[in-house]
C-alpha cells in the first residue's frame, strides 16, 4: 500500500485516492450481505459518526496506517544501526584425517564482538532520509483519511438529497392520486373531459416512476455509506444533517497558509526534504568512512597431554577510501537530484491545481447560495399559484386540468431544484474543507 499511495501521489492529481477509494466502495457493496455491520437502530446517523467510522474500520484506512508503521519501523532500524553493536560467537569443531600436530583434533572457541561507526556520513543522512520518509507516511495516511471523509460528506448529503425528494415526490402521488379522484367526480357533472382525467392519470403514473427511480438512486447511497462505514444503514434510519447558513465565505488571497493543512501537500514537501537528504547521502560516499571494532575471547585447543586455553583481545580500526569507481557514486548522485528536481515540479503542479480548484469551487459555492436564495422564494410563489389554479379548477372556474397539472409539476420541480441546489451547496463546502484538509470542520 505504501508504493501504492506514493504511486498516486506521484501522479499529482488529487483524484487518485479517491479512485482507489471508489474502486473499494464498490468491492465492498458487492460482499455487503456477508459483512456484519453495526445497527444503531435506536438513534440518528450524524454525519461525524460516520466519518469515525470510515476512519476506523474502512480497509484503506488501516492499510495506509500499516504503511506508517512500516515507515516508522524501518527508521528505528536506520538510527539502531548508527549506535555500537555487541555480538557474541561461540564455535566448537573437531577434525579427522589431518595431521594432529597441525590441528590437535579440534578447537572451541568464545568470543565478544563491539563494532561502532565512528565517520559514516552516509549512512548519517540515509536516517535522516528515512525520517523525513516517515513524516511523509504520516501525511499519506492523513490524506487517505482526508479523502474517506470527502467520500463519506459527498456520500450521505447525496441519501439525504435523494430522501427529501422521495417524500416530495411521495406528497406529490398523494395529492395528484385526490386530484385525480376529483377529476373523475368532475367528469360525471360534465365540468372535465375524459381528456383532463387522462391526464391526471398519465401524471400520476410518471410520479410514481420517478419515485422509483429515486428510491433506487437512495439505496445505492446508503449501500455505499454502509461499506465506508461498517454501519448498517436502511431507508428508514435517520439521516441526521446539522445545517449551515447559506453564505460564501469571504475569498480572502490565495496564500501559503490556505492549504497549510492540505495533507498531500505535507506529504510532498516532506518527500522533498528526503530527497535532499537521499542527494547529500549519495555524495558523502565519496568521502572517507571510519569504524572500530574490538574482541575479547577465550580459545581452547587439545594438546597431547591436556587442552591448551589461551584468553587474549584485539581491536582494529578500519578506514575506507573510495578512490576509483567507474563513475558510480557519481550516476547515484545525479539520478537522486534528478529525483530530487521532479518532486519540485510535483510540488508546483500540486499547488497550481489546489489553487484553481480552490478558485472553482468558491464560484460553485456562490452559485450555489444564489440558487437557494431564488428557490426558497421561487417556492412560495409556485404554492401560491398553485393554490390559486387548483381552488379556481375545483370551483368550476374557466381553466383546465392541463394548467392545474402545470402549476403543480412547476411547484414539485421547484422544490426539487431547491433540494439540488442544497446539495451542490454542501458538496462545494465539502470540496473546501478537503482542499484546505479539514476533515470535521
Amino acid at each position: 500500500m505504501y508504493n501504492m499511495i506514493r504511486f498516486l501521489r506521484k501522479g499529482g492529481k488529487l483524484k487518485g485516492i479517491g479512485l482507489l477509494i471508489s474502486a473499494f466502495v464498490l468491492a465492498n457493496i458487492i460482499m455487503l450481505v456477508s459483512i456484519p455491520c453495526n445497527t444503531y437502530a435506536d438513534e440518528a446517523i450524524t454525519l461525524k459518526l460516520c466519518i469515525d467510522k470510515a476512519i476506523q474500520n474502512y480497509p484503506l484506512s488501516g492499510y495506509a496506517s500499516a504503511n506508517t508503521g512500516i515507515s516508522s519501523n524501518e527508521y528505528k532500524q536506520s538510527r539502531a544501526l548508527l549506535l555500537p553493536s555487541i555480538t557474541i560467537a561461540s564455535s566448537y569443531g573437531r577434525a579427522y584425517g589431518y595431521d594432529p600436530a597441525v590441528t590437535n583434533g579440534g578447537v572451541a572457541t568464545l568470543q565478544a564482538i563491539a563494532q561502532v561507526d565512528i565517520f559514516n556520513p552516509s549512512r548519517w543522512l540515509s536516517t535522516k532520509q528515512l525520517r523525513m520518509s516517515y513524516e511523509s507516511a504520516k501525511y499519506d495516511q492523513k490524506a487517505v483519511e482526508n479523502e474517506l471523509a470527502y467520500t463519506v460528506k459527498n456520500t450521505f448529503i447525496d441519501a439525504v438529497t435523494y430522501g427529501e425528494q422521495i417524500k416530495i415526490l411521495q406528497d406529490n402521488i398523494n395529492s395528484l392520486g385526490d386530484y385525480l379522484s376529483l377529476t373523475k367526480r368532475l367528469l360525471s357533472t360534465g365540468l372535465v373531459t375524459e381528456n383532463d382525467v387522462l391526464r391526471t392519470q398519465i401524471e400520476l403514473d410518471n410520479t410514481k416512476a420517478k419515485l422509483k427511480s429515486f428510491n433506487i438512486k437512495l439505496l445505492s447511497q446508503l449501500n455505499a455509506l454502509s461499506s465506508l462505514t461498517g454501519i448498517r444503514i436502511t431507508p428508514e434510519t435517520v439521516l441526521e444533517l446539522e445545517s449551515v447558513p447559506f453564505t460564501v465565505p469571504s475569498a480572502s488571497d490565495i496564500n501559503e497558509q490556505t492549504f497549510s493543512n492540505n495533507p498531500t501537500l505535507q506529504a510532498v514537501r516532506y518527500e522533498e526534504k528526503s530527497q535532499k537528504y537521499n542527494v547529500s547521502a549519495e555524495k558523502s560516499k565519496h568521502l572517507p568512512t571510519l569504524s572500530i571494532e574490538a574482541d575479547a575471547g577465550w580459545l581452547a585447543e587439545p594438546q597431547p597431554i591436556a587442552y591448551a586455553q589461551y584468553r587474549g583481545y584485539s581491536y582494529l580500526a578500519t578506514l575506507n577510501l573510495p578512490v576509483f569507481e567507474w563513475g558510480a557514486i557519481s550516476y547515484n548522485v545525479d539520478a537522486a537530484q534528478m529525483r530530487l528536481e521532479k518532486v519540485h515540479y510535483k510540488q508546483a503542479l500540486l499547488i497550481n491545481e489546489l489553487k484553481l480548484s480552490y478558485v472553482n469551487t468558491l464560484k460553485d459555492l456562490a452559485n450555489a447560495v444564489e440558487r437557494v436564495n431564488l428557490y426558497q422564494k421561487d417556492i412560495k410563489l409556485s404554492e401560491q399559484n398553485f393554490r390559486y389554479s387548483e381552488a379556481r379548477y375545483t370551483g368550476g372556474g374557466r381553466i383546465s386540468s392541463f394548467e392545474v397539472l402545470l402549476d403543480r409539476q412547476l411547484m414539485t420541480n421547484t422544490q426539487i431544484d431547491l433540494s439540488n441546489a442544497t446539495a451542490d451547496f454542501y458538496k462545494a463546502l465539502y470540496k473546501i474543507q478537503f482542499l484546505r484538509g479539514e476533515i470535521y470542520e
